[in-house]
């Protein structure tokens, strides 16, 4: 997301129109979901996508026809994928539909924008409305859906959550931590990993994007902002420091810790934890074995099965 509003902010910052569209909302079988965005200037660029195929290419059409026009206030509008004559088709006939709010933003935005660039790159919430009026910034809820819609005719808004819910917490960046890191990025999600190692050539493996905390296992999770909507994944070297690390995440409101191991390890694990004062209780919160049973051996797959464990749980978080 910081990427592509860094091109919005670099366009207009360069005298350029640009033609937005951003995914308010979506039913089942839509093939564009809420938060996905596509911008388009009028020096013919574009970036992102709202769902591909004849949706998308009749949408480009049209935006290149609005940047001729000049500056537009934002419309939204919902695109059925069915064939239709009672409501605005959007050419694909998958099924569901989806709530879309185009504009096009002059110089006149850059304050915005930037303002917008500023709160992804600090990983600061924020909320950006559209409405038919124009678009401002404004605090952001978090106890609200990410995105929503109120739709009254000509008194419509959507409000657009600039922080990533969907968000990991790695604690070890062994093969496996590091191969598991660069499958959530590509699923979208904000990642931390903690490592205390410094000589890691998986180090230098991840992706762009991901925050390295190169501190002690004994201290993960202090001072994290946004504990409650981030998953935890345990996966150091030995189970001392699987132990350290579990020890400081069970008093915290993480909604998912996932501890990787084998039975044998586990049982050692809970059995450290126990001396430590843990109870039942605070097991039962702890996913062990992390991931789904695809019988994964190499960190490529073990990533994959944990990823789809964390993908389904955030789904039914509702994150």
């Amino acid at each position: 997301m910081l990427k592509f509003w860094n091109s919005v902010a670099e366009e207009l910052g360069a005298g350029r129109l640009v033609f937005l569209a951003v995914v308010v909302g979506h039913q089942k079988g839509s093939p564009g979901t809420a938060r996905a965005q596509l911008m388009l200037t009028d020096s013919g660029e574009s970036s992102g996508t709202i769902g591909g195929g004849i949706m998308e290419a009749r949408l480009l059409d049209e935006a290149r026809g609005a940047l001729k026009n000049g500056s537009m206030k934002p419309v939204l509008r919902v695109l059925h994928h069915k064939t239709t004559d009672a409501l605005e088709t959007s050419g694909l006939i998958c099924g569901g539909a989806q709530s879309l709010v185009t504009v096009v933003l002059d110089s006149e935005s850059r304050m915005l924008v930037d303002g917008v660039v500023d709160r992804l790159r600090r990983g600061k919430s924020g909320s950006l409305l559209f409405s038919a009026t124009g678009l401002t910034l404004e605090d952001e809820d978090l106890e609200q859906p990410s995105v929503s819609v109120a739709n009254s005719g000509e008194t419509w808004t959507a409000r657009l959550g600039l922080l990533n819910r969907q968000r990991v917490l790695i604690v070890g960046c062994g093969h496996c931590g590091s191969a598991l890191a660069t499958q959530m990025v590509i699923l979208g999600y904000d990642v931390i990993v903690i490592e205390q190692r410094t000589d890691l050539p998986s180090l230098s493996a991840l992706p762009e994007g991901v925050c390295l905390l190169q501190q002690p296992f004994s201290e993960v999770g202090q001072g994290l902002d946004h504990v409650g909507l981030t998953f935890a994944v345990v996966m150091t070297p030995s189970y001392p420091d699987d132990v350290d690390a579990l020890a400081n995440l069970l008093p915290q409101a993480f909604p998912f810790i996932g501890v990787m191991g084998s039975p044998v390890k586990l049982k050692k694990i809970k059995d450290e934890l126990q001396i430590r004062g843990f109870g039942e209780s605070d097991w039962s919160r702890v996913t062990a074995p992390v991931g789904l049973p695809i019988e994964s051996d190499t960190p490529a797959e073990i990533a994959v099965s944990i990823a789809a464990q964390i993908l389904h749980e955030t789904k039914r978080f509702g994150f």
